[in-house]
């Protein structure tokens, strides 16, 4: 049994198809062009927040420089003043050991004298 021939038809011509395409190609094109510009705001975005984090993190920094600068001194002070108490400490512990031993030998002098030893 013979098939009849096929009359082959095209579903919708080539040139709407084309066309179509072409449109929608356009319409990517533009997309893809509003894209580029939004990334470069962005860019210029990120840019500036970087420079303002940049400043933000370089006065923290010298604030901090300038605190640990006076906490080395303050540090450095209290050592020079407790070296000096020391020392007086020191000195006072020595002028009372003197005094101790003029009183000890004078009331070992008012001894001898009481019990007519000189």
């Amino acid at each position: 049994m013979a098939l009849p021939a096929l009359k082959f038809e095209m579903e919708t011509p080539l040139e709407e198809r084309v066309a179509r395409l072409e449109a929608n190609v356009e319409h990517i094109q533009t997309d893809v062009s509003d894209m580029k510009i939004d990334i470069r705001r962005l860019g210029d975005k990120i840019d500036s927040v970087d420079q303002k984090l940049s400043a933000k993190i370089d006065s923290v920094d010298q604030k901090l420089s300038t605190k640990t600068d006076s906490v080395k001194d303050l540090v450095t002070n209290l050592a020079i003043n407790m070296e000096k108490s020391f020392a007086a400490l020191h000195a006072a512990r020595a002028f009372d050991r003197v005094w101790w031993l003029l009183m000890s030998g004078a009331l070992l002098g008012v001894m001898a004298r009481a019990f007519k030893w000189i």
